[in-house]
């Protein structure tokens, strides 16, 4: 699937955002999951983010949830929603994200956050040589 769309597994640097690096897969059939290392956060704890996106030639728009955790206050939970808009290029891309958190009864938690994105292809087989 190289070169193919968004669809793929990328390493994505979110500068502006608590911990910078992520993964991300994207799926054909227009889903996707977002992880990062938990402990990246000294805050909060977060949850993987799932999500769905949409493509229009090589502009890719979506967005995906996540719960997130004080550490310090273990009852204090809030739902995040990230929304993305990136461009493909090859195997890579650029774009933006925008980050609003809310409790559980859907009042938003303080300000949105903003993060510009740059994304790279994983490639596994390059690891792997053929003999």
């Amino acid at each position: 699937m190289k070169g193919s769309g968004i669809a793929g597994v990328w390493e994505v640097v979110a500068e502006g955002a608590p911990f910078e690096y992520h993964v991300m897969t994207f799926h054909t059939d227009g889903t996707m999951l977002q992880s990062n290392p938990d402990s990246g956060n000294r805050i909060s704890s977060d949850s993987n983010g799932m999500g769905a996106w949409r493509a229009d030639g090589a502009r890719v728009r979506g967005a995906f949830v996540e719960f997130t955790v004080d550490r310090r206050d273990p009852e204090s939970v809030s739902r995040g929603i990230v929304r993305f808009d990136v461009e493909v290029a090859g195997d890579t891309f650029t774009g933006s994200a925008n980050a609003t958190f809310y409790d559980l009864s859907g009042v938003p938690r303080g300000a949105p956050a903003a993060a510009r994105l740059r994304g790279r292809r994983f490639d596994a087989f390059a690891l792997f040589p053929e003999p």
